[in-house]
């Protein structure tokens, strides 16, 4: 079994993950645009206009000189919140250029859009889980391989302070007529022919603003006519798919804020409009209580006389693109479960929910923290599980994983909710499929909404361990399919004294082998002490970011040392 190193070194909270490059320069610092002659102006080539009510004409502006460095954030983000604009270079080698700018410029954020893959990592990793291998006393086909990938996502830290919030509206569909805005909406007036060039920027972002807001509800209400107008007609076919995938999952939330922008681009024949928008949505459950996700990305606009309309959309960074961005699915809903899958799999999807319900009904019973409002279960064929969530696994060892993601709730940046994604055609459509779900709902369920996920050398066995135990139910202790791999382990000299993450040195044996030491450690601290103190020691250290080390003295009083004796002696004795 051949596997990217990348795919096996856990990233622990007290380990970064390497950001991607930005993208690249947008051009000049912006200029203002022109804007529409008067009958009595001087006449000559005519500028780009700027969208405005009336027919008020404005004669054409003069370039003004570049805006000057803002003294507060651009929107209601925090400063640590707002990565610097890709034009912008750091002053001093190795220096992050949010960083320079901070230093030259204390208190103020840099302009332009936020480039989404400089977002700050939410901290995790991710490991590979290893196949057990088939008992030669039991006859089995196939064996089953579960995946779980905790793995950094955020995009971006601090909170949202006004974060617009659409109503639910009664009526089942809607239709908004002709442009999502009418030019000259809202309460900044179109710019006078010397309106400085903050002033129209500022006049660009509001009515920017008001069109996102239009789109917003028109998807809440069924609209794909006022959904659409927000674009250009060269994206109208794949807005489609969007539009249809979001309905289909029944998105109850998709509340937009502006995040940095408008930058203007003036390199071209017209003046182009650079604009990083975040995006809290939810699915099903009502927006004033649901768990949202977060995601951010960067638009490109185009301002004049039929309003503000995008021309580009880009796919989220960080842990993005998310499912609904990049294909066309649906999607059924279920008590607990919204189940999506690819179109092409349309004739599967009720197996799927079905599946998927049970696999929520066990995981429910393990809601000892807080019960999640609603597992999103994507599941994705070859194609997909290579771009969902940015995964890009070239093993096919790799069958599924679950994603922590953090959003907006009551106004605040905060771990929110679950993500899982599983790889059908690795894990087939019959007990591998079962087994794959019920192990990442186990993971949804005992870190949904964690504070401060740890995922460390001295947790991993538990959260790993604790997932198996989910997925294993019941059933005896000789039922437990990588039973057979942790003999061979325990033989090799693994497991003796401590339970540690797999690493890229690892073989299907030992992989296999250290889940397998997880669950029977898991085991053993239930069935010795009790549910309750487990719950208390997970909490305390995989949820809430504390060490073993002193949550096993408070809980079990006992060092953890000892307590890891006790456990690695139970799994000699069993073996």
């Amino acid at each position: 079994m051949t596997q990217a190193p990348e795919d096996f070194t856990p990233e622990t909270p007290e380990r970064d993950r390497p950001g991607e490059s930005g993208p690249g320069a947008f051009g000049p610092a912006p200029l203002v645009p022109g804007q529409r002659p008067a009958p009595d102006a001087q006449q000559g080539a005519p500028g780009p206009v700027l969208p405005q009510a009336g027919d008020a004409a404005i004669p054409h502006a003069a370039p003004a000189p570049p805006m000057p460095e803002p003294t507060a954030p651009p929107s209601a983000l925090p400063v640590d919140m707002a990565p610097p604009g890709p034009h912008l270079q750091a002053a001093q080698p190795g220096l992050h250029p949010q960083a320079a700018h901070a230093a030259a410029y204390p208190g103020a954020v840099p302009p332009g859009p936020i480039p989404v893959s400089a977002m700050p990592p939410w901290p995790g990793g991710h490991v590979p889980l290893y196949a057990p291998r088939p008992e030669p006393k039991r006859s089995r086909v196939a064996t089953v391989l579960v995946v779980l990938l905790l793995v950094a996502a955020s995009v971006f830290g601090g909170a949202f302070a006004n974060g617009w919030r659409p109503d639910l509206l009664a009526a089942e569909t809607g239709s908004i007529q002709g442009p999502a805005v009418e030019p000259g909406e809202g309460t900044l007036p179109s710019p006078g022919p010397d309106a400085p060039q903050s002033e129209i920027l500022a006049y660009l972002k509001e009515q920017a603003q008001l069109v996102l807001d239009a789109q917003s509800q028109s998807l809440l209400n069924g609209s794909l006519e006022g959904w659409l107008a927000a674009y250009d007609p060269t994206l109208h076919e794949q807005m489609t798919g969007r539009f249809n995938s979001l309905t289909a999952m029944q998105v109850s939330r998709f509340d937009y804020q502006i995040a940095s922008g408008p930058l203007a681009d003036d390199s071209g024949a017209v003046p182009l409009y650079d604009v990083s928008v975040a995006v809290s949505y939810c699915f099903v459950e009502p927006a004033e209580t649901c768990k949202a996700a977060d995601i951010a990305f960067n638009t490109r606009w185009r301002a004049g006389d039929e309003g503000m309309v995008m021309i580009e959309v880009s796919e989220s960074g960080s842990d993005g693109p998310h499912p609904w961005e990049v294909t066309d699915l649906v999607a059924a809903v279920g008590e607990r479960t919204v189940t999506a899958v690819p179109v092409s799999m349309e004739d599967r999807l009720d197996e799927a929910l079905e599946v998927s319900e049970a696999a929520a009904q066990n995981a429910d019973e393990w809601a000892h923290w807080e019960k999640p409002d609603r597992y999103v279960i994507y599941i994705a064929s070859d194609e997909e599980f290579e771009t969902w969530f940015g995964s890009g696994w070239d093993s096919e060892d790799v069958l599924g994983f679950a994603l922590p993601l953090t959003g907006t709730v009551d106004g605040q940046r905060q771990p929110s909710t679950y993500a899982t994604v599983m790889g059908v055609d690795r894990t087939g459509w019959g007990a591998g499929l079962t087994s794959v779900i019920r192990h990442e709902l186990g993971h949804a369920v005992t870190l949904w909404a964690a504070p401060s996920e740890r995922y460390a050398d001295d947790t991993w066995w538990m959260v790993e361990g604790v997932a198996e135990y989910i997925d294993h139910g019941d059933k005896s202790l000789d039922e437990y399919d990588r039973l057979w791999d942790v003999r061979d382990y325990v033989g090799q000299g693994g497991c003796e004294s401590d339970i540690l993450p797999p690493d890229q040195d690892d073989d299907t044996l030992a992989g296999s082998g250290k889940y397998g030491c997880g669950f029977l450690g898991v085991h053993y601290v239930i069935d010795e002490y009790g549910i309750d103190k487990f719950t208390e020691f997970f909490g305390a250290t995989a949820r809430e970011g504390g060490s073993a080390a002193d949550a096993a003295e408070d809980v079990y009083g006992k060092s953890y040392a000892d307590l890891m004796g006790e456990i690695t002696a139970f799994i000699a004795e069993t073996v």
